[in-house]
């Protein structure tokens, strides 16, 4: 995979992650964890198992 490549993914995760907490102060809970499973996947995609599992933690805290 291409440092480019990598470095969108990363970053589209981190997106990904941004707007999930935005929807979590919006108390639309859904969507975040939505997102955050999203971004899960982006990380992965990246290498970025430590965001990745991070992000997974904070999705599996969220109730909906």
């Amino acid at each position: 995979m291409s440092k480019q490549l990598i470095e969108f993914a990363n970053k589209k995760g981190d997106y990904y992650v941004e707007l999930a907490e935005e929807h979590l102060r919006s108390r639309e809970p859904n969507k975040a964890k939505s997102l955050l499973l999203s971004a899960v996947e982006w990380y992965k995609k990246g290498g970025n198992e430590e965001k990745a599992k991070i992000t997974q933690q904070k999705a599996d805290e969220i109730e909906v």
